[in-house]
């Protein structure tokens, strides 16, 4: 077929200067042979203007890790933020909102937790492949709106999963993440999989300012509908059935019909038997469709009122089908022919084969070429065909389009031989426009450019896609990343331990020195410090099913005193040791708070001296028909939960008492005291069991003195949970959608997040750990730490989504700390003991172990082998070492 004539060779011919051609076709050769380095710039058809070059910043600003993604699925930059969908391992996905220079996040949805403001909406997990219940079908997150006022569409579910009562898709505010509506698409039938609706699958599709496009089909992608809703309320608009519509062309919306079989997960594939067509967006009336025209044709790119078109013909006479590229005007169906070709009927002539174009949805498309050049489209009034004089790489050389941005064009070729993978920026013309990228490109804006960055996948022979972040500027060198330095100095700990604790899942060897202490105990399940004396408790080494408790001098290890279960505490009274203890200071002594058992089913609470374990006092606090637990204590009050046997909830009963000498203060029915402190107690009111679990209805804060209520949130928040509180100013409370930080005299709000917060950990206001990301039954569905942190009347809550690839994280004073597990594989690392600050940022890497508490000279450190014994899991070992000032 005779290739039809470039824009630019039919100027020069009308110029008719046979010296500039031939001038002309000398740089070209030059350029062909080592892909245009230093060869002068080419001009652009019709006058355009060459774009400015684009600069990269030398060092990445951060990268997948930054958002706890294991890979990356696709990434829309906005202004100031980048949108990424990824994968967080095991299935688990992840929509991260973060500054696109520093990758903190601004909010957060993971797959299987609580749309903020969604009504009991979850985003939907399950068997997604790289994140695609919160990606468009292309790949991208699908954004739409304009400046900073945009929106995100993710799936989402209501019900248990295998359990849906309904799936849907939600528009996400892009300040908050909060719900601005969400449109039911399909409602199962109760019942096993397989039952009615529920093996329908729903995609989202695309959206702009006006629609917001999903698909509904049965397995397989049989019988695909396309459904619009309106962009601003998720109202219905139209439905089409009979196939996929999901790239806009101005006042139309392109599609394909199925086919021999449904799209892949990339999208994008060529298929037998499908047909393009064209739907007005306002009314989803077919303007036009292929079918007939061709055996099969395939949408390869759009811009504007543009369309490239790749189409299959089969005649019988001959062997193989005919593939041709046609390019359509949009608005009309009808192929614009190729410049120059066209019999005298006014037909239109097929353009050479193209594969792979690119588009920036808007104005100009770029295809690979023959010969190693590019050939480009404008979109508008006869979208006539450029190829560029000058090849990107060179005539052997295929290039790649990766990427269409502003008239740039972002090309690399595949590795040859001893030649690795080459990237160049060009513009239309071939000319070179800046310096080469140094990955394939994923997005580009005004601030930052992002690049996939192959990794090592979970085995040895599979890659997954990373991103790496540069800053980016037009005409201009960009800034480069502002790195982050610690807030603190790490303690100065010894390595070498004053004496360790062993048990009898890991005993001292043989050849250990006079440091190394028998606890007596099969594991440590918790340990802290109390001024010059370490307390902690675990199963005894003789009888797993008693628990004991052990105080010992912090320098030497000497045991002062201990407590085993079922021993005597005087008058008849046994000590039952479970848990952890509860250890007060009235101002006078310290008090180890334990509770017994005694003649005639009889209950209660004893008050141990730290100092030598004597019984200071002991009260009373059930008879035969009822069972008490201490729940919570300081240095003035302690609270003991009471319940009836075979009584209701409300038979339930808060008894506060006075910690110096056990008298009772005030008592309260159908509450369950949480924690005490700073002249509060703070209440949970449940409700019944259902499911196996009990609905908390309301959190209430009584005084500790009178038991008169001072605050309640149940009127605020939906199933608040205290999830922190030692005391001080703030507490932390989780609730349905996320979680909050109140001051704990008032119960007003300080802070919130939308992150799914559990187990918080912390000694003070100053810094607080939570593990955020599980949902209200504890699932997982995005791990990683998040921080609070309280100073100067402000507070702060940083997500760390970084930090999913670290564990057993917790808070030491200002310290935040956690383990980096070891790696195996490729990549083969020790495990590792860290401390961070709040904000994340690594203060030390190489402690001997984790610790568990750092006070008046000494540092607790625990082993990282966890023992999972009767009544929960603890600690194999643990060493105490002097920390210098």
């Amino acid at each position: 077929m005779k290739l039809p004539k470039s824009t630019r060779s039919r100027a020069l011919a009308a110029a008719g200067g046979f010296l500039a051609a031939l001038l002309l076709v000398f740089g070209v050769i030059r350029a062909c042979g080592d892909g245009g380095s230093d060869a002068g710039p080419l001009p652009l058809p019709d006058g355009e203007k060459q774009p400015k070059a684009v600069s990269f910043s030398d060092k990445a600003m951060w990268n997948e890790h930054r958002l706890g993604m294991s890979e990356v699925a696709g990434v829309e930059l906005r202004g100031d933020v980048a949108i990424v969908a990824g994968e967080v391992g095991l299935g688990s996905a992840r929509l991260a909102v973060v500054d696109v220079r520093t990758g903190a996040p601004r909010w957060t949805v993971d797959a299987g937790s609580p749309l903020s403001s969604g009504g009991g909406a979850v985003a939907r997990q399950g068997s997604g492949y790289r994140a695609k219940y919160m990606r468009s079908v292309t790949g991208n997150p699908a954004v739409y709106g304009e400046g900073d006022d945009w929106t995100v569409l993710v799936q989402y579910t209501v019900g248990r999963q295998r359990d849906e009562t309904e799936i849907g898709v939600a528009a996400l505010s892009g300040e908050d993440g909060a719900v601005r509506w969400k449109h039911a698409l399909v409602r199962p039938r109760s019942g096993a999989k397989g039952d009615g609706d529920r093996d329908q699958e729903t995609r989202v599709l695309a959206a702009d300012a006006r629609v917001a496009l999903v698909s509904v089909e049965a397995e397989e992608g049989v019988d695909p509908r396309t459904i619009a809703l309106d962009a601003a309320t998720g109202r219905k608009l139209w439905e089409h059935e009979g196939g996929w519509a999901y790239r806009f062309a101005g006042d139309l919306v392109l599609g394909e019909t199925r086919g021999d079989r449904p799209p892949s997960e990339t999208w994008g594939d060529e298929r037998k038997g499908a047909d393009v067509f064209a739907l007005d967006v306002k009314t989803g009336k077919k303007r036009w469709d292929l079918s007939g025209a061709f055996d099969s044709s395939h949408l390869d790119a759009v811009a504007g009122g543009t369309a490239v078109v790749n189409v299959r013909k089969t005649d019988p006479t001959e062997l193989y089908p005919d593939l041709q590229t046609i390019v359509l005007d949009a608005a009309t169906g009808r192929e614009i022919p190729a410049e120059g070709e066209g019999d005298e009927g006014g037909g239109a002539a097929p353009y050479e084969r193209l594969f792979g174009c690119v588009d920036d949805g808007r104005t100009l498309i770029a295809c690979p070429g023959s010969d190693g050049r590019l050939v480009t489209i404008r979109s508008g009034p006869g979208a006539q065909r450029f190829t560029a004089e000058r090849p990107p790489f060179d005539e052997r050389t295929t290039p790649h389009v990766d990427m269409v941005w502003q008239d740039r064009i972002f090309v690399h070729a595949s590795p040859d031989g001893d030649r690795p993978a080459r990237r160049a920026v060009v513009d239309r013309a071939g000319n070179r426009i800046g310096s080469a990228p140094p990955g394939e490109v994923a997005a580009v804006s005004e601030k930052a450019i992002a690049f996939r960055a192959p990794r090592q996948g979970s085995s040895s022979s599979s890659r997954v896609d990373g991103l790496v972040v540069h800053a980016a500027a037009a005409g201009a060198k960009p800034p480069g990343p502002r790195p982050g330095r610690p807030s603190l100095k790490p303690p100065r700990i010894d390595a070498a331990p004053l004496w360790t604790g062993h048990t009898t899942e890991a005993p001292a060897p043989a050849s250990a020195s006079k440091s190394a202490k028998d606890t007596g105990l099969r594991s440590v399940q918790s340990i802290r410090l109390a001024g010059d004396a370490i307390v902690y408790t675990g199963r005894d080494a003789g009888d797993r099913d008693l628990g004991k408790l052990v105080v010992a001098d912090a320098g030497t290890g000497k045991v002062r005193w201990s407590v085993r279960k079922d021993a005597s505490l005087g008058g008849g009274a046994e000590a039952n040791i479970t848990g952890v203890p509860h250890i007060v200071d009235t101002g006078e002594k310290r008090l180890a708070l334990v509770e017994y058992s005694g003649p005639g089913d009889e209950e209660g609470v004893a008050a141990l001296s730290l100092k030598d374990g004597s019984v200071q006092w002991k009260k009373r606090t059930t008879g035969s028909d009822s069972h008490a637990i201490l729940r919570a204590a300081d240095g003035k009050t302690f609270a003991v939960d009471v319940s009836r046997y075979g009584g209701s909830a409300n038979s339930e009963e808060m008894i506060v008492h006075a910690t110096g000498t056990g008298k009772e203060l005030w008592r309260k029915r159908g509450v369950e005291p949480e924690s005490v402190g700073a002249g509060l107690v703070l209440a949970a009111e449940l409700g019944p069991v259902e499911d196996g679990r009990r609905e908390r209805r309301d959190l209430i804060a009584y005084g500790a003195s009178d038991g008169e209520r001072r605050w309640r949130l149940g009127d605020r928040y939906r199933e608040p949970e205290l999830l922190h509180d030692e005391g001080g100013r703030t507490i932390v409370v989780g609730t349905e959608d996320g979680g909050a930080v109140l001051d704990r005299a008032t119960g007003r709000e300080l802070a919130r997040t939308s992150t799914p917060l559990a187990r918080c950990d912390g000694d003070g206001d100053t810094l607080i750990v939570c593990r955020g990301g599980p949902d209200r039954q504890g699932r997982d569905a995005g791990d990683r730490a998040v921080t609070i942190q309280t100073r100067g009347g402000a507070t702060k809550i940083n997500d760390l989504l970084e930090t999913g690839f670290l564990t057993r994280y917790g808070a030491i004073g200002d310290w935040f700390v956690a383990v980096r597990p070891a790696r195996t594989g490729a990549r083969t690392e020790a495990e590792r003991f860290l401390l961070l600050d709040g904000e994340g940022r690594l203060i030390s890497d190489d402690l001997p172990g984790r610790p568990r508490a750092i006070g008046g000279g000494f540092a607790v450190l625990t082993s990282s082998k966890i023992v999972y014994a009767l009544g929960g899991s603890g600690a194999a070992t643990f060493s105490v070492h002097r920390v210098r000032e």
